[in-house]
């Protein structure tokens, strides 16, 4: 039995066009500890003295992670883990789509 490559021959040698397609970059927040569970999420892209890097307010209290946003709209969000509430502020550092 023949291959499907077999059968096209020589003059029909399929032509794999590369492509790529740019990677989704997300910048993680800097985490800056200010006491009692409680952190300001800053972007990192940002310098150190400007005060629009921070970009959050996090504080972990009664097993749940409350995120105020200082940067944007979207007032006080809840998340069961720091690790969810890490993950939507890289969302909201990753650069817009084209």
């Amino acid at each position: 039995m023949m291959t499907r490559d077999e059968a096209r021959g020589p003059a029909e040698e399929v032509v794999m066009l590369e492509t790529s397609i740019p990677a989704v970059r997300t910048r993680r927040p800097e985490l800056l500890w200010v006491g009692s569970g409680a952190w300001v999420a800053c972007d990192p892209s940002v310098d150190a003295t400007d005060p629009h890097r921070a970009v959050a307010y996090l504080e972990c209290k009664d097993d749940r992670v409350y995120v105020l946003w200082v940067a944007g709209s979207g007032g006080v969000c809840e998340f069961e883990s720091i690790s969810e509430a890490l993950e939507q502020i890289a969302q909201r550092l990753a650069p817009a789509a084209i």
